[in-house]
């Protein structure tokens, strides 16, 4: 997992420069540090459990130890198979899978499905309904979505056109049930999906709403005063700058996933 893979890296970014000098100066990093450093590669501000993750980021940082693996982050998502649901607390996992269901139903392709897998027929009837009729590009796009939502990346990419300017493809492509407004973000793209029409004000992965951005953005101001407080002295311990590395490595990520204009403190040396 490349470090800044879940950013739009701009060309020359200066605080990025200063965060890889810090790094480097870090000597070998231990796993335990790797790991954490993972974690923040991991974070989505668009998932509908942010706040808890920033927590457990956090805690991890100041214990020098990742409180959590990246990959129980998830555990349950539908990609996990047809019974990973059954341990989702949150319904989510059931939900999406019921949609799944009454897609490939439009399709025609549910034979063989799991039949624990049940759902209200006012489900099927809505998603009937704003689908339309069936033709080409309509029963691709839906199997497009449906491997996005399973994360099929072998039938998504398959499935994809692949051009810039298809901006109905592209919504699909950003949809998933950790989305913090699912299932009403679905309900839109199958929609816009009935109608060959891009989604106004569409919603979904990578997007965020004001409350968010205002709580993300308290988050980076509560950071900036834990990164002033490392100063000069506090630098000659490895420990201490290797969390001040970390916490700016946070900042930064929660500052360019929502498009943040606060200055991270701390990092240049």
């Amino acid at each position: 997992m490349e470090p800044w893979s879940n950013i739009v890296l701009k060309p020359d970014d200066p605080e990025i420069k200063e965060l890889d000098k810090l790094e480097a100066g870090l000597g070998e990093i231990p796993v335990n540090v790797r790991q954490i450093r993972e974690l923040i590669t991991g974070f989505e501000v668009c998932h509908f459990k942010y706040r808890q993750h920033i927590r457990y980021i956090i805690d991890s940082i100041n214990d020098l130890k990742p409180n959590i693996k990246l990959q129980e982050i998830g555990a349950n998502h539908i990609r996990h198979g047809q019974d990973a649901w059954k341990k989702d607390k949150t319904g989510r996992s059931l939900t999406g899978l019921q949609y799944v269901r009454a897609l490939k139903d439009w399709l025609g392709e549910s034979a063989g499905e799991n039949d624990d897998i049940i759902y209200e027929p006012e489900l099927y009837r809505r998603l009937s309904e704003w689908l339309g009729h069936k033709d080409p590009e309509k029963e691709r796009l839906v199997r497009l979505l449906i491997a996005r939502l399973i994360w099929d990346w072998k039938s998504y990419e398959e499935l994809r056109t692949g051009k810039e300017e298809d901006e109905l493809e592209f919504q699909v492509c950003r949809m998933d049930i950790c989305h913090y407004i699912f299932p009403g973000n679905m309900d839109l793209m199958i929609q816009g999906i009935g109608q060959l029409k891009p989604v106004k004000g569409f919603e979904g992965c990578g997007t965020f709403n004001r409350d968010i951005k205002k709580s993300i953005e308290s988050e980076i101001s509560a950071m900036n005063v834990t990164l002033d407080s490392f100063n000069r002295k506090t630098r000659s311990d490895n420990n201490k700058l290797i969390k001040l590395w970390l916490f700016a490595c946070f900042a930064k990520t929660l500052k360019e996933q929502t498009d943040s204009k606060i200055p991270i403190h701390g990092i240049w040396l």
